[in-house]
């Protein structure tokens, strides 16, 4: 079942459930499938790039990974989201899982030396744990024809069942799109900043804040010059937009 929130079809899954159907698509692969892990950013980017909402179409399964997502499919008409499903959570679940099953794990991306640092924190974790490659790509020379075939060379080589790509929205679904049939892994999922918080590079919020949607604000006060654009000038106002256009939605749901 999809739930549709700001113009998009979010998959109304628990994180159990989307676990059970990455590891069916690996036992099963139909065709390379894509899983994009939505949030309030990625709503607002999607207003505006044609090319990253055809990307979100294309997708086999869109998560709600930020707790707006969550509330706003609460303030609706309708069946609401079950709840939030994380791509920095479901990092650590496929980890558990490539542990207990010996799924193959492929890390993409992230910061320099960033991906390494989740590959030594998942072995400390789970020591059996199957990662057959890491490569993070030079910034410079990554739109090149000899990266790009390098990058794919890797990744056919290494025979991954699930590629986690740490790019950043929407470079690393519009990547995913444009090659997922010439790397031919079973499942690619955009993670954005999972190797940074799983390696220890950018510190998670607490729990309590992530469960009660202040996420944002601790990674703001951490990259202030960063962020401050993103979730007070860009991210918020949009949200306080949506959620007076849905509140005022569910008041008159003919438009009298």
């Amino acid at each position: 079942m999809k739930v549709r929130v700001a113009n998009v079809e979010f998959d109304n899954v628990t994180m159990e459930e989307t676990v059970a159907r990455i590891l069916e698509w690996v036992r099963q692969p139909a065709r390379p499938a894509l899983v994009c892990t939505g949030n309030l950013d990625h709503l607002v980017s999607l207003q505006h790039d044609p090319s990253f909402r055809a990307a979100y179409q294309e997708a086999d399964l869109v998560l709600a990974d930020g707790m707006p997502v969550v509330w706003l499919s609460h303030l609706q008409r309708g069946t609401p989201l079950k709840e939030r499903v994380a791509g920095s959570d479901l990092f650590w679940e496929l980890a558990r899982v490539s542990h207990e099953t010996g799924t193959r794990l492929f890390f993409l991306g992230g910061s320099p030396g960033s991906a390494q640092r989740a590959t030594d924190a998942v072995y400390r974790r789970y020591p059996q744990a199957q990662i057959c490659g890491v490569y993070c790509p030079p910034f410079e020379t990554f739109g090149t024809d000899e990266e790009q075939s390098h990058i794919r060379s890797l990744i056919l080589s290494a025979r991954p069942d699930v590629l986690l790509v740490g790019l950043g929205a929407p470079k690393q679904e519009k990547w995913i799109i444009a090659n997922r049939e010439a790397v031919q892994v079973p499942v690619s999922v955009g993670v954005g900043g999972s190797f940074e918080m799983a390696g220890g590079v950018i510190r998670r919020a607490p729990r309590w804040m992530q469960q009660t949607g202040l996420e944002w604000l601790y990674r703001l006060f951490q990259e202030p010059s960063r962020m401050w654009k993103r979730y007070v000038c860009r991210d918020l106002p949009f949200f306080l937009r949506l959620v007076l256009s849905t509140m005022s939605a569910r008041r008159n749901p003919l438009g009298r």
